[in-house]
């Protein structure tokens, strides 16, 4: 990229007629946005974000409910459990790679909402199986479209604010992400014993339709729109933002745009970016193995004493669904990361990234390294919540902190790069769980152990601290790198 490609300036043409009033008054899209200010603009766009946000959680969720019930239904060999378990997680990784630099390409907006309409049929289609094999087809699609939506909507969110409110948006995702485990989790208890699992799965999938309705109305990011060179689009955009905001829109607003080559894999390991993009990637990779692992193993572990099952040996598969005091079991443990989010927010806001980052890793990993002393099964599920509640807050840093690292041009497509390493690290740990545990819950502890302690370390290595930085001092500063 050519230098100076992120400076995103904005032009006031002159009104006046005297000559220092005729040269133009130049301000940077930051300051632009601070006379935007937060409103409605920002919460509408939010809003249809946050429904994206819920129905990717959801469908990753649901998946892990619905073996035990596919399981009965088709008869299922452990090689296809495995294979319909991970195939969503495997594909949410590819996805993540494919559409991330997509939507460097054609927008952030354009990308989700192709996307989400993919997803939705998909969904439906998957709810209509004649068979265990339409289904996962059906499902590894799902895991494609989210692979898109997730992280782009996490860039989405950030890029329409001033810096002052940066953290919002992505907060506001994660916030709903959380809450989708708990609403999924009470959908389970209503709707799966009672009306099947094609039901629950219509329903959960819901959200994507409100979120394909209100982002139709929404204009695309201006932020990627300047640094593509559509000033038009851009200055349209702005207008619309300006409007919901109540604000009045400067008629005469020049825009300074780029047109650079888009970002490709590669700028995500030039040497400004190399340190943070791997440290990135592990401490993500970690901590979604531990998050995608658990989501797995939970269901079950609330149907039986863990404790007694550590060390015991091989496992027996019976056609067993999990009871209501089971799916409120797990509903308890989702509830972890709705608190989590909320405390990584204000921590983030107050203390920086840097300190929070390696404060949740270490006392997340002391909280998984104490699922290997097993005391009884109320300490087992205390300690689930606590692993939940960390990972969920170790979470919300690493998703602050990647818009702050990476300009516009390449922000989706790193993004992109990192959700895959996070991503391909879920699916194998999916496929570990599945495997693992008809052997021994033992093996699979061990797992999550292992990979809490990678999220540590990479989170005591960590030491670039982003929270004062706005979007033109990051990309300046990535500008002038050596």
């Amino acid at each position: 990229m050519d230098e100076g490609t992120e400076n995103e300036v904005v032009n006031y043409g002159a009104t006046h007629g005297n000559d220092e009033a005729e040269r133009s008054e130049e301000k940077n899209l930051e300051e632009v946005y601070e006379e935007l200010g937060l409103g409605k603009a920002q919460y509408y766009t939010w809003t249809a974000l946050m429904f994206v946000s819920f129905s990717d959680v959801s469908e990753l969720v649901i998946l892990a409910v619905l073996i035990p019930y596919l399981r009965c239904e088709w008869n299922l060999s452990l090689v296809f459990e495995v294979a319909i378990g991970c195939s969503v997680f495997f594909f949410y990784a590819i996805g993540g790679v494919l559409f991330g630099s997509l939507s460097d390409k054609i927008g952030r907006r354009k990308t989700i909402l192709i996307a989400g309409f993919i997803l939705a049929v998909s969904s439906f289609l998957s709810a209509a199986s004649i068979n265990k094999w339409m289904f996962l087809f059906t499902r590894i699609s799902v895991g494609l479209c989210i692979g898109a939506n997730f992280p782009t909507a996490l860039v989405f969110s950030s890029e329409i604010t001033c810096a002052k409110y940066k953290e919002y948006g992505v907060f506001s995702l994660l916030l709903i992400g959380n809450i989708s485990l708990l609403v999924i989790s009470i959908e389970a208890v209503l709707f799966l014993n009672t009306f099947g699992w094609r039901v629950f799965i219509i329903v959960a999938n819901l959200p994507i339709l409100i979120a394909i309705v209100i982002l139709a109305m929404v204009p695309e990011s201006p932020r990627y729109l300047v640094a593509s060179g559509q000033e038009e689009k851009a200055k349209n955009a702005l207008r619309i933002y300006f409007d919901w905001n109540n604000k009045p829109f400067p008629e005469n607003l020049r825009i300074k745009t780029f047109n650079d080559e888009r970002g490709t894999l590669t700028d995500v390991l030039k040497p400004q970016f190399r340190k943070e993009t791997i440290l990135l990637s592990i401490m993500y990779a970690g901590n979604i193995f531990l998050i995608f692992g658990l989501i797995v193993y939970l269901p079950f572990a609330v149907s039986r004493d863990i404790c007694g099952g550590v060390g015991s040996g091989s496992i027996e598969r019976t056609c067993k669904t999990l009871t209501r005091r089971e799916l409120l079991d797990l509903t308890f443990i989702s509830a972890a990361g709705l608190f989590a989010v909320t405390l990584g927010l204000l921590v983030a806001k107050k203390l920086g990234r840097v300190w929070p980052i390696k404060a949740f890793g270490i006392i997340g990993f002391l909280f998984t390294a104490s699922l290997l002393v097993c005391i009884n099964l109320n300490f087992t599920k205390a300690s689930f919540f606590f692993i939940k509640f960390f990972a969920s807050a170790f979470n919300i840093i690493i998703w602050i902190i990647i818009p702050e690292i990476y300009p516009t041009v390449i922000r989706n497509t790193a993004t992109g790069v990192i959700n895959f390493w996070g991503k391909t690290a879920g699916a194998i740990s999916t496929f570990l769980v599945y495997f693992l545990y008809s052997f021994s819950p033992l093996y699979v502890i061990i797992g999550f152990v292992i990979a809490s302690l990678l999220s540590m370390i990479g989170g005591i290595l960590w030491s670039k601290e982003t929270k004062d930085a706005t979007y033109e001092e990051v990309m300046a500063d990535c500008n002038h790198a050596d």
